[in-house]
């Protein structure tokens, strides 16, 4: 299994102009608070990783009250709305619109540069190197259908088809390449290639996902997916005062451990398992600025008086040994 090391990967908040991101927070609070009464939401079964029932409280966030899994470490939302009151959320919501109709084009130079252009030479290569023969490619990710629309350009894949939440929102013009079908295929239609971008961390099931996109590939076909991690350095650092835990982008946060559960033999191989995010130590090393003495000694010893050379190092090690806070992975169905 490989671990990719010093790939400057970012998330999306990372690209976002600082005051667009502020009013889209707020947005977001407000429209919880609206929207649902989280005591009344269905109680998770189980860790979203290795479905162990035992957890211990974590942190609460804007009404959603975390637990960490006592196997995995998995850090989740105890309560949570179903994928169907998510998905009308990503629709339909304040929040939702504001983000895709002015964070998203706000920054759509930056985002296409820095984030599409890369991951879209990562599944590329990865394709090439693992299922050369691959022609058809299934998509459920968030916001995915500008990655969609570069791999078409290629020209490598002959079907391409975007289930997304809000693919057919997204859809600006039909690329020159393969041509893109929105929904969800043909009813028990297998694909060569999936993608789950940006999905894990905020559905209310995890298992029945990595479940039916098991289903939806053919043997020995690929599954793309990145995330965050809730074993990273940042969050476990920050933990409640971390600004990732945004619900509901963030009703799952995985931990390393859940994640070589959940995808473990007999169903599938991980043929890659990095976490490229650059950016642990910049942010923690900001929240230090702000307020010194509200971390623990061995924290301000590695980061307060540090140098930007020796924070790029220290990302370097925590990409080495899987602990930032953003995670890519392919994993091969095996069975």
């Amino acid at each position: 299994m490989k671990t990719v090391v010093s790939v400057q990967e970012i998330s999306e908040l990372e690209i976002k102009p600082a005051a667009e991101v502020a009013r889209w927070r707020e947005l977001v609070t407000q429209e919880l608070a609206a929207r649902w009464k989280v005591h009344s939401l269905p109680a998770t079964a189980g860790c979203p990783c290795c479905a162990t029932q035992a957890v211990m409280p974590a942190f609460v966030r804007d009404g959603f009250e975390y637990g960490e899994c006592t196997a995995c470490g998995t850090l989740y939302a105890l309560r949570r709305p179903s994928d169907a009151e998510v998905a009308r959320w990503y629709r339909e919501s304040p929040p939702a619109r504001f983000w895709r109709e002015t964070l998203l084009t706000t920054a759509a130079a930056a985002r296409h540069e820095q984030l599409i252009l890369p991951r879209a030479q990562w599944v590329l290569d990865t394709i090439a190197e693992h299922a050369p023969l691959a022609t058809s490619l299934l998509d459920v990710s968030v916001h995915g259908v500008a990655l969609l629309e570069e791999l078409a350009l290629a020209q490598r894949l002959k079907q391409i088809v975007a289930a997304g939440w809000t693919a057919d929102l997204e859809t600006r013009s039909a690329a020159s390449g393969t041509s893109i079908e929105i929904g969800a295929g043909k009813n028990g239609a297998r694909f060569d290639v999936a993608m789950a971008h940006d999905i894990f961390d905020r559905t209310s099931d995890l298992r029945a996902l990595v479940q039916s996109l098991h289903g939806s590939l053919h043997t020995g076909g690929l599954l793309f997916f990145t995330l965050p991690l809730g074993s990273g350095f940042e969050i476990q650092t920050l933990w409640d005062r971390s600004r990732t835990v945004v619900p509901p982008d963030k009703l799952n946060l995985a931990s390393g451990k859940g994640l070589l559960k959940l995808f473990s033999a007999p169903d599938w191989e991980l043929l890659e398992f990095s976490t490229p995010g650059y950016f642990d130590a910049e942010i923690v090393y900001l929240a230090l600025r702000e307020s010194p003495a509200a971390w623990p000694r061995s924290v301000r010893t590695l980061l307060q008086d540090s140098t930007p050379d020796s924070r790029a190092r220290f990302a370097e090690l925590l990409q080495a040994s899987r602990l930032t806070s953003f995670a890519r992975l392919v994993a091969r169905r095996s069975n």
